[in-house]
């Protein structure tokens, strides 16, 4: 989780943020993920989002999910053929 919250100032600051994100700002911008603010991180840290999604990060799929997956695909492919 830390990891990612640095890789989500580092982007930010990298983009045109060089001072500093600042701790709040338009909350209708931050809900559109158009301007960062430590107050959102704050909310991700409080909802447990652990995964981060709310800061625009994505879950990862775990093996199982893959494996699932391709069983699906497969059957799937058998009943087109049927």
């Amino acid at each position: 989780m830390r990891q990612k919250i640095g890789k989500y100032i580092s982007t930010w600051e990298a983009k045109d943020y060089s001072g500093g994100i600042p701790d709040d700002a338009d909350p209708k911008l931050e809900a559109m993920g158009l301007v960062p603010s430590y107050r959102m991180i704050c909310k991700a840290i409080l909802k447990n989002d652990i995964a981060l999604v709310s800061l625009g990060f994505t879950r990862q799929k775990t093996e199982a999910y893959s494996i699932i997956k391709k069983i699906e695909l497969e059957e799937r492919k058998k009943n087109e053929c049927i």
